[in-house]
């Protein structure tokens, strides 16, 4: 497709959104479209542009997303709970879903990238085509109001509205669902299958890995297993645990993975040019064993819950107040980022126990050795590994405070 001019953007979004000609606000508009990349590229050029980018209008686009899609559900199932509302709010507002209505309006081709971003595929994004058409709700409900906007998200919304139907009524689709989003696959197994061939009973088990998440019975097996999921859904705390958890394996340390932090640096801070970012973690300790996992530390002045960073899995809080916590994985290797607010307790403390390690090469063996004896008596999994270290952490963060002061 030829390069769009600004006006021929404006007037396709305001087409493909079902609006009349001239509804849209251009300032917000093209706004909603402009990507950190491009506005970056625009500030180093000779005339160095001060242009804004969609981060803001994204923040506005999901409380206004959330707002219209709570009402909808509130609206359409009168008889559900507030736990059931939220789980099929949540369906509807992870990236994948956004990214799929993205790509019926055809946002990728109007978004307004670097070009470094271009080459890496970024209009296709999930999290680019998410995070953009956010901003473009944003600047329909700027332009038209909160009415007009309603109107829109449920021309948009559609699909997923009726996929919700499905989800309230369907807790085995609404468990798939949930996983897909964390790239993850649940798995049934049939423990037992009770009574005589006209009256038969099937008891199922839901599990992911080796975390059992519910148990269910019914009259086919079908009806066993929507019961398992059911039972699965109603304790959220232990689905997030099993989610949270993954296998470990500790390797020797691989001397790519400070220019693979690097890299990844560099693409974090096309995103968030506010952020302040480190490696951290042990792949940022010259010759201390690892997983394959590089970690990076992510200063802001302001932690929200509604960040997102582009290609990450968003996992809250992951039971440390007051961070963020994402990941994404790769073939080979993967990244963790921890979001803190810069400068403060868990940011200094990340920061110095690297700092430590570094510095005291005896303790880093010794902390090599603990991962090698907690991955030899069976700690094969994220969430065993993380308590049988803990201790050791917790000594080695005591000391490396008293050393930084």
């Amino acid at each position: 497709m030829a390069e769009l001019s600004d006006q021929e953007r404006v007037a396709l979004l305001t087409s493909r959104l079902g609006l009349p000609e001239g509804s849209l606000r251009s300032d917000v508009a093209l706004e909603a479209l402009r990507h950190g990349s491009y506005v970056h590229e625009r500030s180093l050029g000779p005339a160095r542009e001060q242009l804004r980018s969609n981060e803001r209008l994204e923040f506005l686009g999901d409380a206004v997303l959330g707002y219209l899609i709570a009402r909808r559900m509130y609206d359409r199932f009168p008889d559900a709970p507030e736990g059931d509302l939220t789980r099929l709010r949540a369906s509807l507002v992870r990236e994948e879903s956004l990214a799929l209505v993205a790509r019926q309006l055809g946002l990728g081709e109007l978004l307004l990238l670097g070009r470094g971003e271009q080459r890496s595929g970024g209009r296709e994004n999930a999290g680019r085509l998410a995070d953009a058409l956010e901003a473009v709700i944003a600047a329909v409900y700027l332009s038209c109001g909160m009415e007009r906007a309603l109107e829109v998200l449920e021309r948009m919304l559609a699909p997923l509205f009726e996929r919700a139907d499905g989800l309230a009524r369907d807790p085995k689709t609404e468990l798939q669902q949930l996983f897909q989003s964390r790239r993850r696959v649940p798995q049934y197994t049939v423990l037992a299958i009770n009574g005589p061939d006209h009256a038969r009973s099937y008891e199922v088990e839901v599990r992911l890995d080796a975390a059992a998440l519910g148990r269910g019975s019914g009259r086919s097996k079908k009806e066993a297993e929507q019961a398992a999921a059911r039972a699965a859904l109603a304790d959220p705390a232990a689905l997030e645990h099993a989610l949270l958890d993954e296998p470990v394996t500790v390797q020797p340390p691989d001397a790519r993975w400070p220019d693979l932090a690097a890299e990844e640096i560099a693409r974090l801070r096309a995103a968030l040019p506010e952020a302040a970012i480190e490696h951290i973690g042990s792949t940022a300790v010259p010759g201390l064993d690892a997983k394959p996992i590089v970690d990076l530390l992510v200063g802001l002045p302001d932690v929200s819950a509604l960040l997102r960073l582009p290609d990450y899995e968003a996992c809250g809080e992951a039971g440390v107040p007051g961070r963020l916590y994402f990941r994404k994985r790769g073939n080979a290797v993967g990244f963790n980022a921890q979001v803190v607010i810069k400068e403060g307790p868990l940011w200094r403390d990340a920061l110095a126990l690297r700092d430590y390690l570094r510095a005291h090469p005896e303790e880093a063996a010794r902390y090599a050795g603990a991962k090698r004896a907690a991955i030899e008596s069976g700690a094969s999994t994220l969430q065993i590994y993380s308590q049988r270290k803990a201790p050791l952490i917790l000594e080695f963060l005591e000391r490396a405070r008293t050393w930084v002061r």
